[in-house]
C-alpha cells in the first residue's frame, strides 16, 4: 500500500511541478507593461515620483521589475528646461496579475531644484510568466 501511495505522489509531482516552476521571461515591451507618471515632488531633498504600472496582457503575470531609468524634463518658472536622468535608489516589489495594475513610489535620491511643470520618459525591463495563474 505504501509503495502505491509513493508511486502516485511521484506521478503527480512529475506532471504538476513543471507547470508551477516555469522560468520567467524578460522583456522591455511597453505593449505588455505600461507606466504612467502621476506626480513628481521633493521629499526632504529627495526627488520622488509616483506612478502606476499597467499590465496590458490578459495571459501573463508580471513578476518583477528588473531595471528602470527615468528622464524627467523640468520646465522652470522662467521657461528654461532642465533634464534629470536617474535610476530609483531601490526597485519596488512588482507582482501584477493579468490585466491588473499597481501604483508605486520611486525615490531617485537627492535633487536640488524647483520647477513649474514636468514631463517623464522611462525605460524599464521586467520579468513575467506566461499564463495568468496568480
Amino acid at each position: 500500500m505504501k509503495k502505491w501511495f509513493l508511486a502516485v505522489i511521484a506521478i503527480l509531482a512529475f506532471f504538476f511541478i513543471p507547470a508551477v516552476a516555469d522560468a520567467a521571461e524578460h522583456s522591455s515591451d511597453t505593449m505588455i507593461l505600461d507606466w504612467s507618471t502621476n506626480k513628481v515632488w521633493l521629499d526632504k531633498g529627495n526627488l520622488c515620483v509616483r506612478g502606476t504600472f499597467y499590465n496590458k496582457r490578459s495571459d501573463l503575470t508580471i513578476t518583477k521589475l528588473d531595471d528602470m531609468s527615468m528622464r524627467i524634463t523640468f520646465t522652470k518658472a522662467d521657461g528654461t528646461k532642465e533634464v534629470f536622468t536617474g535610476k530609483p535608489q531601490k526597485l519596488p516589489m512588482l507582482k501584477i496579475p493579468a490585466g491588473g495594475s499597481k501604483a508605486v513610489t520611486l525615490n531617485f535620491g537627492p535633487y536640488d531644484g524647483t520647477w513649474s511643470s514636468w514631463n517623464t520618459e522611462e525605460e524599464y525591463d521586467f520579468s513575467y510568466i506566461p499564463g495568468s495563474r496568480w
